[in-house]
C-alpha cells in the first residue's frame, strides 16, 4: 500500500507521539529497577544507571524477618478475595440475567446503589463490624470489604446477556443443572470478562493500603503494602533496599498483566 506524503507524515507523527508517551510511562519503572541496584553513593548524584550494581539490596529485603510474612499475607488475601468475588459476581450475574423471581429488579437496583456510596463513608462502620466479629488481624477481616463490586457485576452481566439464550434452554432440556451450565457453558463463553474481574480484584486487593492498615495491628498479619513502610529501610536511609522491595512487589503483577493483557482487552471490546 502506497501512502501519500501527507498520510506518511501523519503516520510518522503518530508513531513519534506514541513512542514519547511510552517512554514517559516506562521511565519511572526503568528508574525503579535501576535504582534498586544503586549504592548509597549513587543516590547522592543524578544517575540513571548504577556505577556498580549492588545486588545485596535484594538480599537485605529477603533477609528481613517479616518480609516473607508480608508477601504470604498479601498473596494469600488477594488470591482468596479474587476467587470469592469472582464466584459471587458470576452467580449473582447469572441469577439476575437468566432467572425470573420476585424482587429481581429491586435487588438489582439495591446493588447498583452501592456504586454511589463512597468507601470512605462506610469505613468506620465497616471497622466496627469487623472488630465486633473478632476478625481483626485475620485474612477474613482484610478481605471482608473486597467480596463484591457492582461495577464488575455490570461487566459480567453484559457478557452473560450477549450469549444466546437458547443454549441455556437446551442445557436445561438435556437435564443440566444451573451450576453445570454456568461452569461448562456460560463461564467459558464469557471467559475474558470473568478473567478481567479476577485480575482486577487480585491487583486491587494486593495494592490496598488503608483498609489492611486499619484491621491489622500485629507485624506478622500485615500485608506488603502496609508492611513495606515498616521494613526500616527508608528510616535508615537505605534507599537501594527500599527500591528493591518495590521491585519485588511490582514484577509479579507486570508478568500477570503481560500474559492476560489480550484477554482483558477482548472483554472490553466485546461488550
Amino acid at each position: 500500500m502506497i501512502r501519500r506524503p501527507l498520510d506518511q507524515m501523519k503516520f510518522v507523527l503518530r508513531k513519534v507521539v506514541l513512542l514519547l508517551l511510552a517512554l514517559i510511562v516506562a521511565f519511572p519503572l526503568f528508574y525503579m529497577f535501576s535504582s534498586s541496584l544503586f549504592s548509597a553513593k549513587d543516590f547522592n548524584k543524578v544517575n540513571l544507571l548504577p556505577a556498580k550494581a549492588v545486588f545485596s539490596n535484594y538480599a537485605k529485603v529477603f533477609g528481613h524477618r517479616y518480609f516473607g510474612s508480608y508477601i504470604i499475607n498479601s498473596v494469600g488475601t488477594s488470591v482468596l478475595a479474587s476467587v470469592i468475588r469472582t464466584v459471587v459476581i458470576v452467580l449473582a450475574s447469572f441469577a439476575l440475567t437468566h432467572l425470573s423471581f420476585k424482587g429481581r429488579n429491586l435487588i438489582f437496583s439495591a446493588l447498583m446503589l452501592t456504586l454511589f456510596v463512597p468507601q470512605e463513608a462506610v469505613l468506620y462502620q465497616n471497622y466496627r463490624t469487623i472488630a465486633s466479629l473478632g476478625l481483626l488481624d485475620t485474612w477474613a477481616g482484610i478481605i471482608a470489604t473486597s467480596l463484591f463490586s457492582a461495577a464488575q457485576m455490570i461487566l459480567v452481566m453484559g457478557s452473560f446477556m450477549a450469549q444466546d439464550r437458547s443454549s441455556y434452554d437446551a442445557a436445561r432440556i438435556d437435564g443440566a443443572s444451573d451450576l453445570r451450565y454456568i461452569v461448562s457453558v456460560l463461564v467459558p463463553l464469557s471467559g475474558p470478562a470473568v478473567l478481567t474481574v479476577s485480575i482486577q480484584t487480585l491487583i486491587t486487593t494486593f495494592n490496598s493500603y488503608l483498609w489492611p492498615l486499619l484491621v491489622t495491628n500485629k507485624p506478622k498479619t500485615r500485608t506488603i503494602q502496609t508492611g513495606i513502610t515498616m521494613l526500616g529501610f527508608a528510616e535508615s536511609g537505605d534507599m537501594g533496599a527500599q527500591m528493591a522491595s518495590l521491585v519485588l512487589i511490582t514484577v509479579p503483577f507486570m508478568i500477570v498483566l503481560a500474559f492476560t493483557k489480550k484477554r482483558i482487552e477482548n472483554s472490553l471490546i466485546r461488550r
